[in-house]
């Protein structure tokens, strides 16, 4: 008979621990879904409409079916993007924001050998492989007069830009990731109002980020509002993202094309740079676009501090894993909790 009572007294303790845990775990796990954001999911955003690749710093781009994504930036076949930057005698670089007419200049590479020209007034050569041979060494200076050292590509290119320029003593430097650079980019908190991802990213001579975005609906709600259309060749992006809602790179945090994923850290703010007209080489006398964007994109909040009047159209984005993408592929992205 004790026995029994005893063999009672412990299922009911069972039972009441068991009553007593799963208690525990229903509170536990209401605890979780409130103070717990939830997983991000994979969602469609649009299609790749182009693809764009600039072999020299604010010289004309290339637009290419496919490429390849890598830390510094797009590569198809032997055009490296941003990777030959235009200096004068004492290290500071040409930009089209200064020099509209760069943006006329084509770069063709074939079989180890660039040559440029503008507009059938001249062009010139240099071997890649001779420029890395000879190891003429010379400093670059970019934004905020940050350096990014390179090799010289010889007299011949020189004299070409030199005259185009109306610039005597220009030189031209190629990027290599052996050589010096003050111009590694860290995120900082001040790039958006959400939490910014913690990244390092390298580039060759652009900017600030080896990608740069922009999407088509954003550029038709830019010029429903313009008397005169802009491309997106003003803003010069890397990818052009199709069918999805006007400013919805604003929301973007992780991009998957294919097995390619990026990740954006930053609003890309605008410059004079895209009053150039890419086609004719001249800027804007009104200083469109960006006095249209200036009344309606500048950053909300503590971005207009940190931006100031720097309008934004497109984001900046670091390269997570690496692949081919190509026009017409599916863009996926996980969002932010919102815009900025």
């Amino acid at each position: 008979m004790n026995s029994l009572f005893e063999d009672r007294k412990v299922i009911l303790g069972i039972i009441g621990t068991s009553v007593i845990s799963w208690n525990v775990f229903l509170t536990l796990r209401d605890l979780l879904k409130k103070y717990t954001k939830p997983k991000a999911e994979w969602v469609p955003v649009g299609r790749i409409k182009s693809l764009h690749i600039y072999p020299i710093k604010s010289c004309k781009g290339k637009e290419v079916f496919q490429y390849r994504c890598t830390p510094l930036g797009p590569v198809f076949g032997e055009y490296l993007d941003r990777h030959f930057l235009v200096i004068n005698s004492e290290g500071k670089f040409y930009t089209a924001r200064t020099k509209p007419q760069m943006v006329l200049i084509e770069t063709v590479i074939e079989n180890g050998t660039v040559i440029v020209s503008y507009q059938g007034k001249g062009s010139a050569q240099f071997n890649i492989e001779e420029v890395k041979a000879k190891k003429d060494l010379r400093n670059g200076y970019l934004h905020v007069n940050l350096r990014t050292d390179g090799y010289d590509c010889g007299d011949d290119v020189a004299e070409f830009f030199s005259k185009v320029l109306d610039e005597p003593g220009t030189r031209v430097i190629m990027y290599d990731s052996e050589l010096f650079t003050e111009r590694t980019c860290k995120t900082e908190d001040g790039w958006w109002n959400n939490p910014v991802p913690k990244r390092t990213d390298d580039t060759a001579y652009a900017d600030l980020a080896p990608y740069m975005i922009t999407t088509q609906a954003s550029l038709d709600d830019l010029n429903s509002k313009l008397d005169h259309n802009v491309s997106s060749i003003n803003f010069r992006p890397c990818i052009v993202v199709d069918d999805c809602a006007a400013w919805d790179e604003d929301k973007w945090l992780d991009l998957r094309i294919g097995e390619v994923e990026l990740q954006c850290f930053k609003p890309c703010t605008r410059c004079i740079l895209t009053t150039v007209d890419p086609e004719s080489g001249t800027k804007n006398k009104d200083m469109q676009p960006l006095k249209k964007l200036r009344e309606f994109r500048l950053g909300p909040g503590q971005l207009r501090q940190e931006f100031g009047e720097s309008p934004i159209f497109g984001v900046n984005a670091g390269l997570v894993k690496p692949g081919y993408i190509h026009v017409g592929q599916t863009v996926w992205a996980k969002y932010k909790a919102s815009a900025f």
